[in-house]
């Protein structure tokens, strides 16, 4: 008959074994429970983040949208850092076109633009041009060679910009705009001219190429 096995004595609650096996369970719960908590927390933060992102969005996209529009509408215009800035009357002056004092009061009733190889520019008609925005490239009326580049530069654009001699210069080329002038030496330089400040004048409107104004 096998001999029953010996009852183990049970642990005194002063047992210090015991009380490190006790300690280290409490200890496992507290951590356990510190760190669910500290994950509630980063929910919560991460919750409260989203609802604030939400309420910005909207407001932030507004406010972008203001500034692209800010800029796009007050960004300052190119300009040609060798190019003067003159008066328009004064330009025409230098050119032998005399202005009407009463012209600036009647500017609804000016000629229509007229755009392309023009060979008799008028005063008026000048004006209307430069006024709406046209480039205007002067030659020589002696320079057919300078003339016929200058024509072919200007096919090369939908719009605005006029080519005419002219007796009373002293460049090979002389570009004007409303307010700004420049002189070239070459037709083909004129076009960097043409690419800043056509469709730049006081007033908008139409003014197609045409091969003979």
């Amino acid at each position: 008959m096998a001999q029953p096995k010996p009852k183990k004595k049970p642990r005194r609650r002063s047992d210090p074994a015991r009380r490190e096996a006790a300690a280290r369970r409490d200890e496992a719960r507290r951590l356990a429970a510190e760190e669910r908590r500290k994950e509630q927390e980063a929910a919560e933060r991460r919750e409260k983040l989203k609802k604030t992102a939400r309420r910005m969005v909207i407001p932030v996209l507004a406010g972008l949208g203001v500034v692209v529009a800010a800029i796009f509408l007050f960004r300052p215009e190119k300009e040609i850092a060798v190019v003067e800035k003159v008066d328009t009357d004064a330009i025409m002056a230098g050119l032998g076109y005399v202005l009407p004092g009463d012209i600036r009061d009647r500017v609804d009733s000016l000629p229509d633009p007229v755009c392309g190889v023009v060979t008799d520019l008028s005063t008026e008609q000048l004006y209307s041009d430069l006024y709406r925005g046209a480039v205007v490239l002067f030659h020589r009326p002696d320079d057919a060679a300078t003339a016929a580049a200058l024509a072919t530069l200007a096919s090369g654009y939908e719009s605005h910009v006029v080519v005419a001699p002219n007796a009373q210069l002293n460049a090979t080329v002389l570009a004007i705009s409303w307010e700004r002038r420049q002189t070239y030496d070459a037709a083909a330089d004129a076009a960097e001219f043409a690419d800043v400040y056509r469709q730049r004048g006081r007033a908008g409107g139409e003014c197609p190429i045409t091969p003979n104004g």
